[in-house]
C-alpha cells in the first residue's frame, strides 16, 4: 500500500479513538448500571467527575465528537443525570482555521472572490465546530461571512467510520437495548450533521421560520444575500448585539433582564407549540440583543418540527408535570412513542412517584423545567426504548433556553412562564377540546358498535326457533354496554355528555323492550 492509502488515515484514527475512549466507556458502563439500581435517586459527584472527564475527552476528539457530545446531553434514556449536566456544557466554539486554508472553499462557492467584495477580514471572529465568521464588505454592507472549515466534511465521514467500527466491536460485548439505542443515536446523527454543513438548507430554514415570527415578536434574522451564497459560503447581513448572556452590558444598555428573559422564553416556546418549525438550538452563540432590546436570532441549522399530534401529546406530557399526575405522563410518554404500550405501568408508576416525591412538597409553579423533565427522564432511563427525535430537540430546547434565562434572570420560572403563556394562547383549552373530541370519537365507535349488535339481537328474538340453553342471553350486550359508557361518560367534564347518555338510555330501552316481547 501506498502512503496516501486513506484506510490506513482511518485506522490510525481508530486506534487513536479507542484508546481515548475505552475508559470514558469504561466507567459510563459501570456509573449507569449503578444509577439504574438505585431505587432512590442521589446525585453521585463521583459520577458528575466522570462525565466531566468524558466531556474533556470529546473535545480532545475534536469537532465531530463536540457535536455528538450536545446531542447525548439530551439522551436521558442513555445517560445518567449527572453525565447530562456534564455534556450540557459542551460549547461548540473551536479555534478558527487560518485564512488560507479557507480560502479555496470561499473561491469555490463565490465567483470572482477577490472583486466580489470590496474588503475581507482574514482574522475570524468566531469559530464552531463545522464553520466560521468572517466580516466583510458587500455592496458597501458590513457582512457576516459564514463558511465551512476546511475538509469538514471528510473529517465527519471518516470520524463517523470510525464511529461505526468501534460500535460494531461493542455489539453482544454491551446489553441489546443499549447497542439498539446507541446506534439509532448514530444512524440519526449521521443524517442530521449533513444538513448542518448546508447553508442553502439553513437559508430556507431561517426563511421559514422569519415569516412565521412576522410581526409576532421583536426579533431580528439576518436577510442572506442568495448570490453570492452556496452550500459552504453563507454570506448574511451583519446585525451586532449584546450577547444575550453578557448581563453587564444589557444592563449598561438599560434593559430590563427579567423581562428580556420572559420575551426570550416566549419567543421560543411560540416557535415549539405554535408554528411548524422551531429553532432548536439557543445556546447563548445563538442569541444577541440589541441596545434597543430586540432579540438576533443566528444559526438555524439545527431546526425541529412538530407535527400536530405529537404537539398535543408534548401539550399533554406538560400538562400532566406540573399537575403530577404520573398516569397523564405515562400516557402522554406512550403516545409520543417514549415508551412502549407494554411497558409494566405499576413499575412505571412506582418510579415516577418517587421522582414526585423527591420535589418535596414544591409548588409545580416553582419547579425548574429540570426538576420536571427530571420525573420523566427517570422512568425514561429505567425503561428501555427509542426516544423520538422530535422530543430529543425539545428537551435539548428546553434545557438550553432554560439556561439563558436563568443567567438573565437568577429567580425565573420556567413552568411559571409556560403555563402563562398557555392559558394566554389558548393551548391548554385546545388541549383539554382535544382530549374531549379524542373521548367523544371512541364513544361514538362504541355506540355504533353497540348499535350494529341490536339488528342481530332483533333477528334472533324473532327466530321461532329456541335459543339453546347454554347460548342464552340474560343480559342484552346493549344493556351491557349502556352501563360501561355511562361509567366512563360521567368522567367527562363536559355537557357534551349529556347528549350521549340519551343515546344510551334509548339503547337500554330498546334492549328491555325486545327482551319483553320475547
Amino acid at each position: 500500500m501506498t502512503g496516501d492509502d486513506p484506510y490506513r488515515g482511518i485506522r490510525r484514527s481508530e486506534i487513536s479513538v479507542l484508546f481515548k475512549l475505552y475508559p470514558v466507556f469504561r466507567r459510563y458502563l459501570r456509573d449507569r448500571e449503578k444509577s439504574k439500581k438505585e431505587e432512590e435517586k442521589t446525585w453521585d459527584y463521583r459520577r458528575e467527575r466522570n462525565g466531566e472527564k468524558a466531556v474533556r475527552t470529546f473535545i480532545e476528539l475534536g469537532p465531530t465528537f463536540i457535536k455528538l457530545g450536545q446531542v447525548l446531553s439530551a439522551r436521558p434514556d442513555l445517560l445518567p443525570t449527572e453525565y447530562i449536566k456534564a455534556f450540557e456544557k459542551l460549547q461548540d466554539q473551536v479555534e478558527p482555521a487560518p485564512f488560507d486554508k479557507v480560502l479555496p472553499i470561499l473561491k469555490e462557492d463565490v465567483k470572482d472572490f477577490e472583486t466580489v467584495f470590496e474588503d475581507f477580514q482574514k482574522e475570524a471572529i468566531f469559530g464552531a465546530s463545522l464553520g466560521q465568521v468572517h466580516i466583510a464588505t458587500y455592496r458597501g454592507r458590513k457582512v457576516a461571512v459564514k463558511v465551512n472549515r476546511p475538509n469538514v466534511e471528510n473529517r465527519l465521514k471518516r470520524d463517523l467510520m470510525v464511529i461505526d467500527r468501534l460500535l460494531s466491536l461493542a455489539k453482544g460485548r454491551i446489553e441489546n437495548f443499549l447497542f439498539i439505542s446507541v446506534s439509532n443515536v448514530i444512524n440519526d446523527f449521521k443524517y442530521r450533521i449533513f444538513d448542518e454543513l448546508d447553508y442553502t438548507k439553513e437559508i430556507r430554514n431561517a426563511d421559514r421560520i422569519r415569516k412565521n415570527i412576522g410581526n409576532r415578536e421583536n426579533v431580528i434574522i439576518p436577510e442572506a444575500y442568495r448570490e453570492v451564497s452556496g452550500k459552504k459560503v453563507l454570506v448574511l447581513d451583519y446585525v451586532d448585539g449584546i450577547k444575550i448572556t453578557d448581563t453587564e452590558k444589557l444592563q449598561e444598555a438599560g434593559l430590563d433582564l427579567k423581562d428580556l428573559a420572559f420575551r426570550v422564553d416566549l419567543l421560543f416556546m411560540r416557535m415549539l407549540l405554535r408554528d411548524d418549525i422551531f429553532h432548536a438550538d439557543p445556546h447563548p452563540g445563538n442569541i444577541s440583543v440589541t441596545p434597543q432590546g430586540a432579540i438576533i436570532l443566528y444559526d438555524f441549522g439545527m431546526i425541529g418540527n412538530l407535527d400536530e399530534k405529537t404537539r398535543f401529546s408534548l401539550l399533554s406530557l406538560y400538562d400532566g408535570l406540573v399537575n403530577t399526575d404520573p398516569d397523564q405522563i405515562m400516557d402522554a410518554l406512550v403516545d409520543l412513542k417514549a415508551l412502549s404500550p407494554a411497558a409494566n405501568r405499576a413499575i412505571m408508576r412506582r418510579t415516577m412517584e418517587m421522582a414526585i416525591a423527591g420535589m418535596q412538597g414544591k409548588n409545580p409553579e416553582e419547579s425548574e423545567i429540570r426538576e420536571l423533565l427530571e420525573i420523566a427522564n427517570d422512568v425514561i432511563f429505567e425503561f428501555p426504548f427509542r426516544l423520538p427525535r422530535a422530543l430529543v430537540l425539545y428537551m435539548r430546547m428546553s434545557s438550553l433556553l432554560e439556561g439563558v434565562c436563568l443567567k438573565l434572570d437568577p429567580e425565573f420560572k420556567f413552568v411559571k412562564v409556560l403555563r402563562q403563556l398557555l392559558y394566554q394562547e389558548g393551548l391548554l383549552d385546545e388541549l383539554y377540546r382535544k382530549q374531549i373530541d379524542n373521548f367523544i370519537r371512541k364513544s361514538i365507535v362504541s355506540i355504533e358498535r353497540g348499535l350494529d349488535v341490536l339488528p342481530m339481537l332483533k333477528r334472533r328474538l324473532e327466530d321461532p326457533e329456541p335459543m339453546p340453553k347454554k347460548a342464552e342471553i340474560k343480559t342484552p350486550a346493549s344493556l351491557f354496554l349502556g352501563f360501561v359508557l355511562i361509567a366512563s361518560i360521567m368522567e367527562m367534564k363536559s355537557l357534551s355528555w349529556i347528549f350521549y347518555l340519551i343515546v344510551v338510555l334509548d339503547l337500554i330501552g330498546f334492549g328491555i323492550v325486545l327482551l319483553r316481547r320475547k
